[in-house]
């Protein structure tokens, strides 16, 4: 029965290190809807290729007329008109035809390019949503990292503090310290309690947001992955202009945005087309005529039309898809400076953790020091409780930022990483 309960469960999965969430990154119900996007406009493009064979159309016609056709003649002059039937009132035809376009301004050729265009993007933004999920998950990647240093750092707090406590107990109970010394500690202790239960809560809401875009949670402890060998400013800055998805895309729409142009422009050249049909008409499915006319009807010929005048809607539509692409070009180029911008913060961040990180590890050495003084004199009866229970804290919250700090080190530098493009 118990094996039964757990096999109802929900299974959690846990990740065996960063490689883990990546490939679970790529799983993600927003990639996958992204890629089904893609593949649909795969199969439109293949569609618009279609258009540069011929068009063959096969139509069965059956026509019951109200009335037989026929005509009035005048045969002998000054006697009344006679009426002669020239048709039938069954009529059946069928008709395979066909319809060739020779030439369209180069219409046909745009629409196939711009289809293509648009399933290159398609998949660029696709790359582009990994990559800004592989950004999301790293830093809740690096916060989690943060917060199980914390939860472990608060906890050798804990531990501390309880022997600080059975050592004030067996002082208060030799009469060497007085009871509000070990209430303080007992204070203490519930309040690192209670910090390490909020810590864990916290942790459980980013495992959880996690698990929404990778289907994994971390377990409580893991190691941060070893970025190495960031490259410069400018190196990262000019990859970056290059290789970055989302550059990419906005390119892609800066050609498809050309092609808009080139389809407005072929509005202003004529069409050609040929034409024809294999056709056969009769009073009855044999199609073999109604006894009047002639029961083949099949034909070739060639079709064109030029538009001549259209109130300027083919004017006003190269005009529009000019205006266009001249302000993707423009957000092109804005965007291009943000990313300058970004990649620039990036480094100032860098700089700023690393000194901050030193720092920090010379604080922590100095609270290390300082509660081992402390818990010398306390035994010896020269600091209060107080004292000691605070230089526990300090140590820990010590050791907590610099781990946090060494998390915020791996974001930014896996965002630099990430700058240069997903295939990094």
């Amino acid at each position: 029965m118990n094996k039964f309960i757990l096999l109802l469960l929900p299974v959690v999965i846990f990740a065996a290190n960063f490689n883990d969430i990546l490939k679970g990154v790529d799983e993600n119900l927003l990639v996958k809807s992204k890629e089904k996007k893609s593949e649909a406009l795969e199969e439109l493009y293949l569609s618009s290729k279609g258009k540069n064979y011929p068009s063959i159309d096969i139509s069965i016609n059956a026509i019951k007329l109200r009335d037989t056709p026929s005509a009035t003649f005048a045969l002998v002059p000054g006697m009344p008109p006679s009426q002669i039937e020239i048709g039938v009132r069954d009529n059946y035809s069928y008709q395979i035809g066909f319809t060739y376009p020779i030439f369209t301004g180069f219409a046909i050729t745009n629409t196939i390019k711009k289809a293509k265009l648009e399933v290159i993007k398609s998949k660029l933004e696709t790359k582009n949503l990994k990559r800004e999920l592989y950004l999301k998950a790293a830093s809740l990647y690096s916060a989690i990292y943060s917060i199980n240093q914390a939860i472990k750092a608060t906890k050798v707090a804990l531990k501390a503090i309880d022997l600080s406590y059975n050592k004030a107990k067996g002082l208060y109970e030799n009469g060497l310290l007085n009871q509000s010394g070990v209430y303080n500690i007992e204070a203490k202790r519930y309040d690192t309690v209670a910090k390490i239960k909020e810590l864990e809560a916290k942790k459980d809401r980013l495992n959880n947001a996690l698990f929404q875009i990778s289907g994994k949670k971390v377990a409580s402890d893991f190691k941060l992955p070893e970025i190495k060998n960031i490259q410069s400013r400018e190196s990262i800055i000019q990859k970056a202009l290059s290789n970055r998805e989302d550059i990419k895309a906005i390119k892609e729409e800066l050609h498809i945005s050309q092609s808009d142009i080139d389809l407005a422009n072929s509005l202003y050249y004529p069409k050609v087309a040929l034409v024809g049909a294999l056709k056969r008409e009769g009073k009855n499915l044999r199609f073999n005529g109604d006894g009047h006319t002639n029961p083949d009807k099949s034909y070739i010929g060639i079709n064109f039309s030029w538009n001549i005048f259209d109130g300027f809607s083919k004017k006003h539509k190269k005009e529009a898809a000019i205006k266009k692409k001249e302000a993707l070009v423009l957000y092109l180029k804005n965007y291009e400076n943000v990313v300058k911008n970004e990649i620039n913060d990036l480094f100032i961040d860098l700089k700023s953790l690393k000194y901050r990180l030193i720092a920090a590890k010379k604080s922590e050495q100095a609270k290390e020091e300082y509660l081992k003084l402390t818990k010398s004199r306390f035994e010896n009866s020269l600091a209060s409780a107080d004292e000691l229970t605070r230089a526990i804290a300090d140590l820990a919250s010590a050791k907590a930022k610099a781990e946090s700090i060494r998390a915020d080190i791996f974001r930014v530098e896996y965002r630099l990483v990430l700058e240069l493009g997903i295939k990094s």
